[in-house]
């Protein structure tokens, strides 16, 4: 794939609309995950200087940094696959290409690009399993129950033979009683909540403000998900497919988040098994390694580095977030595309859905402001912090 990572958000035109009803996540993952969405047919397209500019229909336009599938282009055939949008208005865009100059022939379509390799490999009513295809990875499957109103579960299993069946779960029944949860809503009601997914051929982060239903203003959207880590140890690690997920349907607290500054007491991330492979399901820890992390801190929030209005030049200092062994705390592989920011006073310069331009061992990256809270703070609440996640990668 031209662009490894995906990201969408519901302000997105053609997004599909996340609510406290039945249906919707599952509604959302297919979209971002398989299908795509938002499909228009371009009223001409041009190319100039290593430059197409597609004209469109007014109000048929595509968001900045958004990842679009161009299809039907016959001359030059090099406008066809996935681009990023560089520039938008609300009827046009452009997007860098190899392509020579002159105007494109044929029907030529664009929509918002899917993730790409993943299957729904079983479904039925408001059910889903979601497997990746990419061969380097575990490949295990992901269970998503979307019979719900508020909130919908999800489980991991290593193996499955239909929708309701599978072996080696993560969470066990044990850790936790058919499954974590992921919050859509915060009222029962088809009310839509803002939320951003981004996403690999390997895992799929969720940033979901569940509360904002209620109040426009509740962006704090703590960032669940599922699929493979990146394992510190050189030999690799199969066993380190992770289910970030809350442990009741309305959790007054974002505890087992990717982006909480620490998950416990209320351990919430399920691996697969151990890394030595011997055992079933284990429940982790998420740290940051350029924090030491407290309870009451939060991603941009944190006072570790100081404020960032103190900081040479207003830099940010952020850092990649790990997965532990298990209560212990030891290192074992880090979270994908998830950076926590470890100053404090941060909302005061980004706000959720900024894109930020990334420095040092990110140099050049987009970087996507989600609103967080401390972690031990109820729902529903304004946003205390800001986290970023990397929407342009490769993450691995």
């Amino acid at each position: 794939m031209a662009f490894p990572v995906k990201w969408i958000h519901s302000g997105m035109r053609g997004a599909p609309q996340l609510s406290g009803t039945a249906g919707t996540l599952i509604a959302a993952l297919d979209a971002f995950l398989l299908n795509g969405f938002g499909q228009v047919t371009a009223l001409s397209v041009t190319v100039s200087g290593g430059i197409a500019t597609a004209t469109l229909n007014a109000g048929q336009s595509f968001d900045k940094h958004a990842v679009v599938l161009v299809e039907g282009a016959t001359t030059p055939a090099a406008l066809n696959g996935e681009a990023r949008v560089l520039t938008a208005t609300s009827s046009s865009i452009t997007w860098a290409t190899s392509a020579p100059d002159g105007a494109a022939t044929g029907v030529v379509t664009i929509k918002v690009a899917p993730v790409g390799q993943w299957e729904k490999v079983f479904s039925a009513a408001n059910k889903a399993v979601y497997r990746s295809t990419d061969t380097q990875g575990a490949r295990f499957y992901y269970r998503v129950d979307d019979s719900g109103t508020t909130a919908a579960r999800v489980r991991g299993y290593e193996a499955m033979s239909d929708v309701d069946t599978g072996t080696e779960p993560f969470p066990t029944d044990v850790q936790l009683n058919g499954g974590g949860y992921l919050t859509k809503s915060a009222s029962a009601n088809a009310t839509a909540v803002a939320y951003s997914l981004v996403g690999d051929s390997r895992a799929v982060l969720m940033a979901i403000a569940s509360a904002s239903s209620s109040n426009a203003s509740y962006l704090a959207a703590p960032v669940r998900g599922f699929g493979d880590a990146i394992a510190l140890a050189t030999s690799g690690d199969l066993w380190a497919a992770m289910v970030s997920c809350a442990t009741a349907a309305v959790q007054s607290n974002s505890y087992g988040s990717f982006d909480a500054c620490v998950s416990s007491p209320n351990l919430s991330i399920f691996v697969a098994r151990p890394a030595g492979g011997i055992g079933s399901s284990v429940a982790v820890d998420a740290r940051s390694w350029g924090s030491a992390g407290t309870i009451t801190a939060s991603s941009g929030a944190d006072t570790t580095m100081g404020a960032l209005s103190s900081a040479p030049n207003g830099r940010l200092f952020y850092s990649r977030r790990y997965i532990t062994s298990g209560a212990d705390l030891t290192p074992r592989a880090n979270i994908p595309g998830v950076l926590y920011i470890s100053q404090s006073g941060v909302t005061a310069s980004i706000a959720p859905g900024d894109v930020v331009l990334g420095g040092g061992e990110m140099q050049g990256r987009l970087l996507l402001a989600v609103g967080n809270r401390q972690a031990n703070t109820g729902l529903p609440s304004p946003v205390q912090g800001i986290s970023l996640l990397d929407i342009s990668g490769p993450w691995r």
